[in-house]
């Protein structure tokens, strides 16, 4: 795991995210350049029962683009 601008990169994916939450608010942004996806979860929320909702949503999105089994949003 890398940090550049801002954004973490992870070496295994070539992916770039960014996470944060202020306000009674949250968000999750991510891009692949080499998988050619991007995508940004916006929530009016910041905890779930897992954390933010925002980066468990964010992740079972980027597996999705990315081809994996994606983490299970269910508890």
């Amino acid at each position: 795991m890398r940090i550049g601008f801002a954004w973490l990169h992870n070496s295994a994916t070539e992916g770039y995210w960014h996470n944060g939450a202020t306000g009674g608010y949250s968000a999750f942004a991510l891009f692949n350049p080499i998988g050619d996806y991007a995508a940004v979860v916006l929530m009016n929320t910041t905890l779930g029962p897992r954390g933010s909702f925002a980066d468990v949503l964010g992740q079972h999105i980027g597996q999705g683009f990315a081809g994996k089994l994606a983490i299970s949003l269910s508890d």
